[in-house]
């Protein structure tokens, strides 16, 4: 008869028996040890991979509140320079041409009529004084504060921007 020898053959004696169980019992140990190395560099692994996520998740925090933060400071900035736009179409620019063409006049006539002189000063000052109340009126320190506003909104994304550089 043949052997096949997919057929494992059974030993004769109880010496080869307890050979083959000791070979068994080798593998098998090694197969333990093998299976405990990799499960210890899964656990590592899974645990860096946590790690790594925790960070990640923090990072986007601290972006998504500096975004916040950029964006409550430019719509400051924006209502800011709303309140400077009001106040500079508060300014009477009629009057204001109307002024300085006044002046334009009494320039003119002053050349011509020396006697004149001071009636057209007096004219003069009080036109003079005008506009000087109107350009006081505009808040100047307003449209400071709001270029400052404005530097400090665009500061932080110009530096965000160049990390990408």
């Amino acid at each position: 008869m043949e052997s096949n020898p997919n057929i494992v053959s059974i030993p004769d004696n109880n010496e080869q028996i307890k050979q083959m169980f000791d070979e068994l019992r080798t593998y098998e140990e090694k197969n333990l040890r093998i299976n405990r190395i990799r499960m210890v560099c899964t656990i590592a692994g899974l645990t860096l991979l946590v790690v790594a996520l925790i960070a990640v998740l923090i990072n986007v925090g601290t972006v998504v509140r500096k975004v916040n933060a950029v964006s409550e400071a430019a719509i400051k900035t924006v209502n800011n320079i709303n309140t400077i736009a009001e106040q500079v179409t508060k300014v009477d620019l009629e009057k204001l041409g109307k002024s300085i063409q006044n002046v334009a006049e009494l320039g003119e006539s002053t050349l011509q009529q020396v006697k004149d002189a001071t009636k057209g000063l007096d004219l003069l000052v009080q036109d003079a004084d005008e506009a000087m109340q109107h350009i006081n009126s505009v808040n100047f320190e307003d449209l400071n504060n709001g270029i400052q506003r404005l530097n400090d909104v665009l500061a932080p994304m110009a530096k965000f921007f160049n990390i990408f550089n």
